[in-house]
């Protein structure tokens, strides 16, 4: 019926009603999503301009890029013979393009205007690179909510810092809808970006710390922070250092600093060299390391007659691989785990204090923090002055830039203190 049908096709608009869609409007939505989000004075700045270069085609452009027929590049490698040094590769570029960071003036004195990635800009045109420099306002609650744990932050530059995350905190991707997580609480702890080119809009972690699991967690605040640190905790190359309690004694397995190569090391040279023990039993059919020492072992009143404090060194990522090893291979599981205890009727693994492990310390490569800057002249160890996190209160602030003569490297050491739990 026509009822229906007007229905289906929704309310009549007489003469005076406005139109649905607006002359203005319609541009905006046919406009690139780069060109529709630039209005952002407050946020955006132009970090670098450059000029298109003349297309000389595979014999005379050194990237390999041929010209198309008109003798023209088009925008993402324009892009990437401009700015050599900010993109390393045309993917890079690209991405750029499609953020709508490059802004493109064809005609002298025009206001460049960012462009889509099949325009073909002339040669001698003024391309503009325009990155957030600064990261979103944080709509912050005041009283902060009492029942939500703190962050603590135990290093922070302009790119990246390096937070304590509380036990029972997801990192990221909350199982509950407005559940708080780490990436949603680091803006009310972290310093705001500003003027630092690629700052993000809010810092996002860079690897991932079990929900059960507290301590230290890096940051990423900038888009270089974000590609280089994933990159190096991709490669595994930050080492850390976890700390954590084991139901039962663990015998005579005592060892004390960590040295680089225990592979061939022999049970009595390794007691006598005081280096720790390896644990390499593969999990679901992958090959699967820890490295791992006795710091000391105590009696207890509990389930337990004994239990016992390690550090535990992964070498490899896999899921839940310190509570597995210490549980299927050391048959000792951390205190509070109720996934993989052993389940006999006399031991229970749930604990009201939540899972005895924690992530104590860590190393990152500074090769893999650019922003640092260059390796100064004095390679001794450079402790950095701490200072008041967002909210006031005196963090953890132990951290320390040294150079590994060994290794030929320099590193950022970040550690923090066991937690209040650990002691009764």
């Amino acid at each position: 019926s026509s009822s229906r049908r007007v229905a289906r096709l929704g309310p009549c608009r007489g003469p005076g009603a406005p139109a649905r869609r607006t002359a203005a409007s319609s541009h905006r939505r046919h406009l690139p999503r780069a060109a529709r989000s630039m209005a952002k004075p407050s946020s955006h700045a132009v970090v670098d301009s450059g000029e298109v270069p003349a297309a000389g085609g595979a014999a005379g452009d050194p990237n390999g890029f041929a010209a198309g027929e008109d003798g023209k590049w088009n925008l993402a490698e324009a892009t990437l013979a401009a700015f050599p040094s900010r993109f390393p590769t045309l993917a890079t570029a690209r991405k750029a393009v499609r953020r709508g960071e490059v802004a493109v003036a064809d005609a002298d004195g025009a206001r460049p205007t960012p462009r889509r990635g099949d325009f073909r800009p002339s040669p001698g045109s003024r391309l503009e690179l325009i990155q957030r420099v600064r990261s979103n306002k944080t709509e912050v609650l005041d009283p902060y909510p009492a029942d939500v744990p703190k962050l603590v932050v135990a290093y922070e530059d302009d790119h990246c810092a390096v937070v304590v995350k509380p036990e029972g905190v997801a990192t990221v991707g909350a199982s509950r809808k407005f559940e708080w997580t780490v990436e949603r609480m680091a803006p009310y702890f972290t310093r705001p970006c500003v003027d630092t080119p690629g700052a993000l809009a809010r810092p996002r972690p860079v690897h991932r710390l079990d929900q059960s699991t507290g301590g230290l967690l890096v940051v990423a605040k900038t888009r270089l922070a974000a590609t280089e640190l994933g990159r190096a905790f991709e490669n595994r190359e930050p080492r850390k250092r976890y700390r954590a309690v084991l139901g039962g004694s663990l015998g005579g397995f005592f060892g004390v600093p960590l040295v680089s190569d225990v592979s061939d090391v022999s049970p009595s040279e390794r007691h006598e060299r005081k280096v720790p023990y390896v644990i390499d039993t593969p999990l679901s059919g992958k090959p699967c390391v820890t490295e791992w020492r006795v710091v000391r072992d105590a009696p207890c009143d509990g389930r337990y007659e004994r239990v016992t404090l390690v550090d535990m060194w992964p070498k490899t990522g896999r899921t839940h691989q310190l509570r597995r090893h210490a549980a299927e291979t050391l048959r000792a599981p951390i205190l509070g785990d109720a996934r993989y205890a052993r389940r006999d009727g006399k031991e229970a693994a749930a604990n009201e204090d939540g899972l005895f492990l924690w992530a104590v310390e860590l190393f990152v490569p500074v090769s893999a923090m650019p922003w640092l800057g260059p390796e100064p002249e004095n390679k001794k160890e450079t402790p950095r002055s701490g200072s008041e996190n967002a909210v006031g209160e005196k963090g953890p602030r132990r951290d320390v830039l040294f150079y590994d003569d060994d290794e030929n490297k320099r590193w950022l050491r970040v550690r923090v203190d066991d937690p209040p739990k650990f002691a009764r």
